[in-house]
């Protein structure tokens, strides 16, 4: 495989492995490692490919099996290298800083609590997508994708309202 082979391949799925990349990482310089260790993995396995699935699903399997893989390796090193101090430039609790981090990380925890296939749909909406293009992304129909986006919405409403017991108790509910 030539190089052009390997950005021809990265360019044609660079939406979906974006949508994975940004599910997994939350900081620039992690989505930049992670695109890049997506980018060898692809390298290194597309010569095994045998053609029983389409190249895109065998793409995005391998970038999402990184993504997992470097989303725990990333949190093992985050617990092993906990910080020994606070840091001296946080933003103090009377700042509307704080509150803006506070609220951020809340709907981060809710984003993380979803299940998949709410948390990529309110991604796909957040990134400006309709439920048109979401359906066509997903092969669903517009009123499914209205469906699913409201109840996705609820859920995430839901856990910030009630925490994580709420979010857990709508996983079993899922069409």
């Amino acid at each position: 495989m030539t190089t052009g082979d390997l950005q021809r391949l990265l360019s044609t799925h660079s939406a979906e492995i974006e949508r994975i990349v940004r599910r997994y990482a939350t900081s620039e310089m992690d989505r930049d490692d992670l695109r890049q260790e997506i980018a060898i993995a692809i390298w290194q396995a597309i010569p095994r490919f045998l053609g029983h699935s389409t190249t895109r699903t065998y793409l995005l399997r391998i970038a999402q099996n990184r993504a997992v893989t470097f989303s725990l390796r990333r949190a093992r090193n985050r617990a092993l290298f906990r910080p020994l101090e606070v840091d001296p430039e946080a933003p103090s609790r009377d700042s509307g800083e704080h509150d803006l981090e506070f609220l951020q990380l809340q709907i981060g925890l809710a984003m993380k609590a979803l299940p998949p296939q709410h948390h990529e749909l309110l991604t796909l909406s957040a990134a400006g997508y309709s439920p048109m293009q979401i359906a066509a992304q997903t092969g669903r129909t517009p009123g499914a994708i209205r469906i699913a986006l409201h109840r996705a919405r609820e859920a995430a409403k839901k856990y910030l309202r009630h925490g994580s017991d709420a979010a857990r108790s709508d996983k079993d509910g899922l069409p």
